[in-house]
């Protein structure tokens, strides 16, 4: 960034550290003389109460060269979510206030301060604006007063406290402002002195390059291909969280967590298993499988007594939810690349889940006989505002619980059991719950008049909703003669889902399809009802590429590779190919973003683990390749074998 005046030009270079430390980088281009900087911090006080959150400053200190600040943020020991997918959760809370979590934050620069003030103030515009700050009345014959006034006031103390420190730019002498982050004082003062000992800019420069050079290299003639792959480990590296002393609450207390990557930035930057899903597919590829191993190291650690896995945890704030999730996928391809990253603590979480499942989740007397497997809400899917919940229940919108069974949920079932049969190398009786699950969807989810997998509800009646969940059936071995009809009757057509830049959630003739994202005429944050998710995308390329090999079908192979293009391109501003995104949802006929979420770097699917096993058909833990048709030259280098090798290759197609 630049900034211009009559006298001077300055440069600022922002970046984050792999430290947790915030840095401000500013160099005078043009100009002479002194220049005053000043570092302002407003933070929220709070006198100790209820909330949910309750989030205030604590403690405040200074030394001869840093501002240090606590940071809490305490949640009651039960909470009732808002689910409606806003920013400004209105979550109600009950019961006594947890203790607090403290972030300490290290305020400093590479050059000695020279004056400082700490002042609370009543509350006022937050906007970085100078007039708003204290500088225009603190400010005198160049310093300021080196005063502190935290505590203070008439009751209730509470308010906005700004801590400003002032510095001196010259030309030649480049400032670095830093604000260090973490789980104690002296974390927080070590993140900070290693932002200022060396270039941070630099260093973060680095880490970034050892970070790509760690990953398997790819480039494609098509320029979509090559920037979705590396903006995707872009964004995987930026929502990793790797923290010393890092702690998931779990229904049990408190555990240590391992390394994982959030769901996505502001509101989404939580462990979620139905995205931990994903995650584990991407990072699977990677050189060293610490990252991997965390993530299932994680969902062992936050399981719950009765073998489901909470939809979203947290450090500071009770887990919640629960979301139907595939894990035998990622934990198969994860032993492919890394067999040593994968325990029996991992197989035997599984084996609980796939047990809950079981006594939880189906009305089945004998699972080994034809079975679906049931959801209870709108939320457990990781969707909402859909047809097929208002067929289990008109009330479903209000997020009330209905029972119904659900093509998704069984999917993801029955690759769980077939995982598990395959773990045990001997005779389990998994895989005759697997057999179940695939005879489920033959003898009750099809519906050979409308050629699609429908959910069914107790009664045994048959949906008349077309979800894009009805296609994930296509994942399914065994299911060959049904997925066919179904791909040509509704994924193949154009009037249906095959739309111009996107596959819906819903099928267009839907009565409730809204391409704009409207559920009962009102926009809303999270709709299914015919946004295109990358999430389903991903499902339904990988479920249209593995019918495409299962039957050899040359036709099919031409519609996955054109499937997995469409579901790539998607995620570019514009149609620019130097413009890449990575957003909730999309308008399936335009391609627009979800601007208004404003959530970018939305890590909720998987590309990576697309592009590699079927642009460049590499079959995991194997050096087999089988690339889909995408009329496009790949090359790729340091793919892992399985047996401590790497290779490489190209195609063209």
């Amino acid at each position: 960034m630049r900034y211009d005046s009559d006298d001077f030009t300055f440069e600022e270079i922002r970046c984050v550290t792999m430290g947790n430390a915030f840095v401000s980088k500013i160099h005078v281009v043009r100009g002479s003389g002194r220049v005053d900087v000043f570092l302002w911090s407003l933070l929220d006080s709070r006198e100790p109460g209820e909330g949910a959150p309750w989030t205030s400053i604590g403690d405040v200190s200074l030394d001869d060269s840093v501002l240090l600040a606590r940071w809490d943020t305490a949640w009651p020991g039960e909470v009732a979510p808002d689910r409606s997918g806003i920013e400004a959760e209105a979550a109600r809370g009950q019961g006594t206030m947890r203790d607090a979590l403290p972030v300490w934050l290290a305020f400093g620069a590479n050059a000695p301060r020279q004056s400082h003030t700490v002042n609370l103030a009543q509350r006022h515009d937050e906007s970085p604006l100078y007039e708003l700050s204290v500088l225009p009345s603190k400010l005198r014959d160049g310093h300021l007063p080196g005063d502190f006034k935290l505590r203070v006031g008439v009751p209730p103390v509470e308010g906005l406290v700004h801590m400003v420190a002032q510095y001196r730019v010259e030309a030649g002498r480049p400032l670095t402002l830093a604000c260090g982050s973490g789980l104690s004082d002296a974390a927080a003062r070590s993140s900070l002195s290693d932002a200022l000992e060396n270039d941070p800019v630099e260093a973060s420069g680095r880490s970034w390059r050892s970070f790509f050079a760690s990953v398997p290299q790819f480039r494609s003639s098509d320029p979509y291909l090559t920037n979705a792959y590396w903006y995707r480990w872009f964004g995987l590296r930026l929502n990793t969280v790797d923290l010393p002393d890092y702690r998931l609450m779990t229904e049990g207390g408190m555990a240590e967590a391992g390394p994982f990557v959030t769901e996505g930035i502001g509101f989404f930057r939580n462990f979620v298993s139905y995205s931990a899903q994903a995650h584990l597919r991407e990072v699977s590829w990677m050189h060293d499988p610490r990252l991997a191993a965390g993530i299932l190291d994680n969902l062992a650690a936050v399981q719950r007594r009765d073998g489901s896995f909470p939809g979203h945890n947290y450090a500071a704030r009770p887990p919640r939810d629960f979301y139907h999730t595939d894990f035998g996928t990622p934990i198969r391809q994860l032993l492919a690349l890394h067999s040593e990253a994968v325990d029996r603590s991992h197989l035997g979480m599984l084996r609980r889940y796939a047990d809950y499942l079981l006594r939880n989740r189906t009305l089945s007397k004998d699972p080994a006989d034809p079975t679906l497997y049931d959801v209870f809400d709108q939320n457990e899917t990781g969707q909402e505002y859909m047809s097929r919940y208002q067929f289990a229940s008109e009330r479903a919108d209000r997020w009330e619980s209905f029972r119904v069974s659900g093509v998704d949920a069984t999917v993801y079932a029955e690759r769980t059991f077939s995982a598990l049969a395959e773990f045990r190398f001997v005779a389990s009786p998994y895989g005759a719950f697997a057999d179940g699950a695939r005879r489920g969807f033959v003898e009750r989810a099809w519906d050979p008049s409308a050629s699609f997998f429908c959910d069914v509800n107790a009664e045994g009646v048959k949906s008349p909703a077309r979800p894009a969940t009805g296609l994930y059936a296509l994942l399914v071995p065994g299911l060959e003669e049904q997925s066919r009809e179904a791909v040509n009757r509704w994924l193949a057509d154009p009037d249906e889902f095959w739309l111009p830049s996107g596959f819906p959630a819903t099928a267009k003739s839907d009565a409730t399809f809204s391409a704009e994202g409207e559920w009962r005429d009102r926009r809303t944050n999270c709709p299914w009802n015919g946004r295109s998710w990358p999430m389903a995308n991903s499902h339904l390329v990988d479920g249209l590429a593995r019918l495409a090999r299962a039957t050899g079908d040359t036709d099919l192979r031409r519609l996955a590779g054109e499937a997995l293009l469409k579901s790539v391109r998607l995620m570019f501003h514009d149609g620019d190919s130097g413009r890449p995104n990575s957003f909730e949802h999309y308008d399936p006929l335009s391609g627009q973003p979800a601007l208004y979420r404003g959530y970018d770097d939305y890590m909720h699917s998987w590309v990576v683990d697309l592009i590699l096993r079927h642009a460049c058909g590499v079959v995991p833990g194997s050096r087999m390749v089988d690339p889909l048709p995408i009329g496009a030259e790949v090359e790729f280098d340091g793919i892992l074998d399985g047996n401590g090798g790497v290779f490489g290759g190209g195609t063209k197609s």
